[in-house]
């Protein structure tokens, strides 16, 4: 999907929970990668990510899901050659039509198809807020098998443009209000 016909809502739901310096930086978002280690190593394990949306592209396009240091090195090196040829609307059109939505969809058009029956250009700040909230978890955020967690993760999606300044207290009330609601298709 061009990134134009893609709704603002969802572009804007994704930089929230995936890349909040997405526009900020050039493809690694260093003090988030500081901060990141800092906490990993305090606990003596790898819990907390850094990769910004440049560096998940990457990995999608060009590398295996191993975790090793030498392939997250890679990422980082691939997502900053990403930023110097391509733009960041270009980078976050690539990554939306290429993550995975949980429920057999790849792609913000086949997942917005999946759940909603409607073209990604449609969706709703509510079913977009839905959909950025399942990339952290897609098999146990899907709205259609877990619509509860699917729920309760798409409210801290729109407490989070709320903060960020995407939405106000009246938009996202009115999104709390008019729920994303799944229609059965042939992925789900």
């Amino acid at each position: 999907v061009n990134y134009g016909r893609i709704s603002p809502h969802l572009k804007r739901a994704v930089i929230v929970t995936e890349d909040a310096a997405f526009w900020d930086h050039g493809g690694v978002d260093f003090q988030q990668l500081k901060e990141s280690m800092e906490v990993n190593l305090e606990r003596m394990e790898f819990e907390r990510g850094a990769s910004t949306i440049t560096q998940q592209l990457a990995k999608n396009l060009f590398l295996k899901p191993e975790r090793t240091l030498s392939r997250k090195a890679q990422e980082a090196v691939l997502a900053l050659w990403l930023e110097q040829n391509f733009s960041k609307d270009e980078i976050l059109q690539l990554y939306l039509n290429r993550v995975y939505f949980g429920s057999g969809a790849t792609g913000i058009e086949k997942a917005a198809q999946a759940y909603y029956q409607k073209s990604a250009t449609d969706l709703s700040l509510m079913e977009a807020a839905t959909l950025a909230g399942v990339l952290k978890a897609p098999s146990n955020l899907s709205p259609a098998t877990h619509p509860d967690a699917a729920a309760a993760r798409a409210n801290l999606v729109i407490n989070a443009m709320i903060e960020t300044g995407y939405i106000s207290r009246d938009e996202a009330d009115s999104a709390i209000n008019s729920p994303a609601n799944v229609v059965a298709s042939d992925y789900v």
